[in-house]
């Protein structure tokens, strides 16, 4: 009777745990990657403020993306199973405002959004930069080069509340009601992607899965 005893026990435990793995009560549910950890360990290492200030003035990148693969190390990526992609740079040299205002200087974007305390947007034909203070890592500031289907698929409209107008997101993502469409969407199911989050507290797109990279770093003066 003991031997069975243990055997009910234990398959209890066991279906608790596929439950937790595999329910709907998951918040994590849809996200898997390496950003799902408490620690990132040594970030990648970087030339000095100077040094990339100079590079990004005298660069001849013809995109913005290549601008910001030249001069910031990669961080993460985040890639959707529908095969939309937003890579994550990052810089601890340089403030926010430093790096929306190289960018913009060195390649004009078609839009620059409103700058709030802790983030800021700009729009390139095919891209959205969004650049954000880390709330987990001080001095570290994200650069996020997301598709602008990746931002018309997973992000949340509200994130870009004070940004831009909800006129000017509908524009920019060539749609006529974009952001009371996605803003329905998202309040029904309530797990649109809302920005990068370093440690994986980023919530799942509603049009698919996200997931981050198994491998991190990469890029300019690379220390991992």
């Amino acid at each position: 009777m003991r031997e069975y005893g243990g055997i009910f026990v234990v398959g209890i435990i066991a279906i608790v745990l596929l439950f937790n793995v595999f329910g709907n009560g998951n918040p994590m549910r849809g996200i898997s990657g390496s950003n799902i950890e408490d620690t990132y360990g040594e970030l990648p290492s970087e030339p000095d403020r100077s040094e990339i200030l100079n590079k990004i003035e005298n660069s001849e990148a013809d995109s913005v993306e290549d601008l910001i693969q030249q001069n910031f190390p990669l961080l993460d990526t985040v890639q959707s199973d529908q095969g939309t992609t937003s890579r994550i740079y990052m810089t601890r040299e340089l403030t926010l405002t430093e790096v929306a205002d190289a960018l913009a200087g060195a390649i004009t974007p078609e839009e620059i959004s409103e700058r709030q305390e802790d983030k800021q947007a700009l729009v390139y034909p095919d891209h959205f930069v969004i650049i954000q203070e880390s709330e987990e890592e001080p001095d570290v500031i994200t650069i996020e080069l997301a598709s602008d289907q990746f931002v018309r698929n997973h992000y949340s409209p509200g994130f870009f509340n004070g940004m831009f107008t909800a006129l000017l997101l509908n524009r920019m993502l060539g749609s006529n009601d974009w952001y009371d469409r996605r803003s329905n969407t998202c309040r029904q199911s309530g797990n649109c992607y809302g920005g990068y989050g370093m440690y994986g507290n980023y919530n799942t797109g509603t049009s698919g899965s996200l997931r981050g990279s198994s491998t991190r770093g990469g890029g300019p003066g690379t220390g991992k």
